[in-house]
């Protein structure tokens, strides 16, 4: 029961609301002195409840002395609560993209931001693709993070970003040094321009990589594969003087790369 009410609540209900819906469903109609006793909702709050419920459709009113009042149908009442709750969705959507892209111009320079878990990771990543207009830049994209994508396929969308930028006329560069992995990207993403980089010998693995847009925000990213499952996190910057000294190291590693051709 205690599930119930707790799902009727992430339908829009408040706790008294459901609990008064649960009671009338459960022994067909009841008093307001019913509802009290049956559901333990304080006695002062039981006649505004039940005009919310009314006012909602889900409840009818039985014109008897006491008043008896009779929950509709499951399905009608569901139906109900899921139109409402689809209308919050779209609203609250609506209104926040509003304010969202009101204040997108005034993102405070040299702002940074830590990022964890793989879903915030992977929505930043996309959304900084979708918002390049003329260069991407992924810098030392290990077999790691390739391993994250195998395990999490939520990442695919990474790569359905880069193909729709790649199709918009978007230069897209990337580098890294496990050769088999870069082979891979080369081959999966036709018009990048790819480049392995040769590591030393013996040199310890990094597990992360860089990615630039556009010169105006940079996003480094870490892979913890120690344990499983392994975890991604991410520091992001958009300061000028941040994105142009890592770039600066992003194109010397680039220059000494070697290009890869399918």
């Amino acid at each position: 029961m205690d599930e119930l009410i707790e799902s009727l609540q992430r339908l829009g209900l408040t706790s008294y609301e459901a609990k008064t819906l649960v009671v009338l469903t459960q022994y067909g109609s009841g008093t307001a002195a019913d509802i009290h006793a049956l559901s333990g909702i304080p006695r002062s709050a039981v006649y505004g409840v039940i005009d919310k419920l009314t006012d909602k459709g889900l409840i009818e009113t039985q014109n008897t002395k006491p008043m008896r009042y009779k929950a509709k149908a499951p399905d009608t009442v569901i139906n109900r609560l899921k139109v409402d709750y689809e209308n919050a969705v779209i609203f609250s959507l609506e209104q926040l993209e509003l304010l969202y892209h009101a204040n997108a111009g005034n993102v405070e320079e040299d702002s940074v931001w830590s990022i964890s878990g793989v879903q915030n990771v992977n929505d930043k990543i996309v959304g900084m693709l979708e918002s390049a207009r003329e260069e991407i830049i992924f810098a030392s994209s290990y077999s790691s993070l390739n391993r994250v994508i195998e395990v999490y396929p939520i990442m695919e969308s990474i790569k359905q970003a880069i193909m729709k930028k790649i199709s918009e006329g978007v230069k897209v560069k990337i580098t890294g040094r496990d050769k088999s992995h870069v082979d891979d990207i080369a081959e999966e993403f036709p018009g990048v321009e790819v480049r392995v980089y040769e590591e030393k010998r013996n040199a310890t693995p990094l597990k992360g990589g860089i990615l630039v847009i556009d010169n105006e925000e940079l996003l480094i990213v870490t892979v913890k594969d120690e344990n499983f499952p392994m975890n991604l996190n991410a520091t992001w910057y958009n300061g000028k003087e941040h994105v142009r000294i890592f770039k600066h190291f992003i194109e010397a590693e680039w220059d000494t790369s070697r290009p890869i051709n399918i």
